[in-house]
């Protein structure tokens, strides 16, 4: 549909090029247009979600600024001796799940005399609690103990809970039986968190694979509003000082209730995509399950009359009742399941308008579901496995003074779980970001490399142009000084190539984020977050011709392009980036992955953005003519 939606947006704007191009003052009149339908979507937006939705976004992105927030992102050494882990699994009619989530468990590179497994069994009628006893007969004693607790169903939250306060370790592992562990997932998981010296983070969610929580999280510190505790390493300390899992509710959105009591009492929460476990949550892509349908509908009520505001729970009841009386259900028996829903809410109205902690902090609200998420929930997601992967050459262009956002901008490479990568930043103009460089680069983990190229004051193709001289890599991208890259992005595009070798690049999806910049480059903010409808485009050359709809660091290229066509057109400083698509993408096969994986910025402010339209309006046409001309000389030889 987004596909169909684009290609229409492409034909009316190839209708109406010929007027933009004849009257300037139209297209201005069309800019500001489009800036003023994002500003009234925005407000509608906010009317009809959460007014903390953007603040939450841009609490996070503060973050970014906070040196332990990035600290606490890294891994910590390997220490002499692991922590102890106390491993908390509830189980209800699991005994299909429970040998292979042992081999799993057994398999870890973490030491096992180290962890405390906790069975808690929920009345299974099935062999859950037999097989769960021979297990542990045969395997416990590699462990440093393990036991079976049974108790009555007194759901998700409360049967973690029973094992968490069964047990005394500083970090405690809530996990489904439904998933296996990659051997090191644990290992990472766990390095992350003692890389927290402070003690301001409470948990650490590790990733799910094939299919990764779409939710946003910062790509600098790692960091986000809440966790999906499918599988999480969560801190003792702040768990007993929060008050736990929360009782009265029984199943989904305990977790995020937690997340947000977390933060209301002042921790942060982080995100480790390096630690990998395979759930096992969907039959298919976008199942839609009876039980969490109904009961995540009943949490994220309770949620707002705890951490919104009176006009939040409001909307929410809104929201709640239009879902019921629609015409079009899930699935049978949904507006029943709804109704039974809602006379808990009302029960519980009352209790769930206590118990917040006393932090300043903002709790997003996005219809019935919670915070901004990426694009492509869907997408199968899995880590490289090839032993002996590609490197991959970034390519980042700065300039003197932006030391700052390319320390960020550098965090977020760091962070890849691509296991081979070289970075290589180029200075047009001087050396002025040298030590910045030296000092992140002590900051690489095994397999990456990272390297600083001081290049004349000959602007930024010439820069890039140094960069793709100096890269190594068999495959390339752009990362430019001002934007980011999810810790996946890498890794979701090396995939593609690895499985398709006939595919000379692929690219994917991205946030463009309306930065308000201050002049000193020092501090931003950010303002709003969307995807460009044009971005949604399966490869076609035909459209590619009329606009970009690749952003630079959007995509990943064979290295055999570069050496074919040469680098950017050092006369181009505007659209540089679709001249050298226009002419890597002749004659070739593009990979379009529909998938969130990076963020760069463009003016917030209304003026600015006009001015720089007009300059990519003045350079189209020059770009588009050098590229044909490229594209003739080259076929003619």
């Amino acid at each position: 549909m987004l596909h169909f939606i684009s290609r229409v947006c492409h034909a009316v704007d190839r209708t109406l090029d010929p007027l933009y191009n004849r009257w300037a003052w139209l297209r201005r009149s069309r800019l500001r247009l489009g800036h003023w339908k994002h500003n009234t979507k925005q407000k509608i937006h906010d009317h009809c979600y959460a007014a903390s939705n953007i603040p939450a976004l841009q609490a996070l992105a503060e973050r970014r600024f906070d040196a332990l927030a990035c600290a606490s992102a890294r891994l910590a050494p390997v220490p002499e001796q692991w922590p102890e882990i106390d491993v908390s699994v509830v189980m209800y009619n699991s005994e299909r799940w429970l040998p292979s989530f042992m081999q799993s468990l057994r398999d870890q590179h973490y030491p096992l005399n180290r962890l405390h497994l906790f069975f808690v069994d929920h009345g299974s009628a099935d062999q859950t609690v037999s097989l769960t006893q021979q297990l542990l007969s045969d395997y416990g004693g590699q462990f440093a103990s393990a036991q079976l607790i049974e108790q009555d169903n007194l759901g998700f939250g409360a049967g973690h809970d029973r094992a968490i306060r069964s047990g005394k370790s500083d970090y405690c592992l809530v996990t489904n039986l439904d998933l296996e562990f990659e051997a090191d997932a644990l290992c990472v998981a766990m390095r992350m968190a003692l890389s927290d010296t402070t003690q301001q983070v409470a948990s650490w969610e590790l990733r799910q694979i094939p299919y990764e929580h779409p939710k946003y999280y910062d790509p600098v510190t790692s960091e986000c509003n809440w966790s999906a505790h499918a599988c999480v390493l969560i801190r003792r300390q702040a768990y007993e000082q929060v008050g736990g899992y929360e009782p009265r509710i029984f199943m989904y959105c305990e977790d995020v209730e937690l997340s947000y009591r977390f933060r209301s009492y002042g921790y942060a929460l982080k995100y480790v995509p390096g630690a990998v476990v395979h759930h096992y949550t969907y039959e298919s892509a976008g199942e839609v399950k009876p039980v969490q349908y109904a009961g995540s509908f009943v949490g994220n009520m309770y949620l707002r009359l705890r951490y919104g505001s009176a006009y939040d729970a409001r909307r929410g009841v809104l929201l709640y009742l239009f879902l019921m009386l629609r015409r079009q259900q899930s699935f049978p028996g949904a507006r029943a399941a709804l109704w039974e829903g809602l006379k808990k809410v009302a029960s519980n109205w009352s209790y769930f308008k206590k118990g917040k902690g006393p932090a300043a902090a903002h709790f997003p609200f996005y219809g019935l579901d919670f915070d901004f998420t990426r694009h492509g929930p869907f997408w199968e997601c899995a880590p490289v496995t090839v032993s002996e992967p590609p490197l991959v050459s970034i390519i980042t262009r700065t300039y003197k003074g932006r030391g700052v956002l390319l320390q960020q901008t550098m965090q977020s490479v760091l962070n890849q779980t691509y296991p081979r990568i070289e970075l290589i930043v180029v200075e047009d103009g001087g050396d002025t970001q040298k030590a910045v460089v030296e000092q992140m680069a002590l900051q690489a983990r095994p397999g990456q490399q990272v390297h600083f190229i001081a290049n004349p004051k000959e602007g930024r193709s010439s820069a890039g142009n140094a960069g793709l001289a100096a890269a190594t890599g068999r495959w390339l991208m752009f990362l430019d000084d001002d934007d980011l890259i999810f810790a996946d992005h890498v890794e979701t595009l090396a995939q593609v190539l690895i499985k398709d070798e006939s595919f000379a690049a692929a690219y994917a999806l991205a946030i463009e984020v309306h930065t308000d910049m201050r002049e000193d480059r020092q501090h931003y903010v950010e303002e709003r977050f969307t995807t460009p409808m044009t971005f949604f485009q399966e490869w076609d050359y035909e459209v590619l011709q009329h606009h970009n709809f690749i952003p630079i660091q959007a995509i990943l290229f064979q290295r055999e392009l570069y050496e074919t066509w040469g680098g950017f057109d050092v006369e181009l400083d505007q659209l540089e980036d679709w001249h050298l698509w226009l002419r890597y993408g002749y004659g070739q096969q593009f990979a379009y992955v529909p998938k969130t994986t990076s963020i760069f910025r463009s003016p917030a402010k209304l003026d600015v953005r006009t001015d720089r339209a007009q300059l990519l309006h003045e350079a189209y046409e020059e770009a588009k003519k050098r590229a044909q001309r490229s594209i003739q000389m080259l076929s003619s030889h």
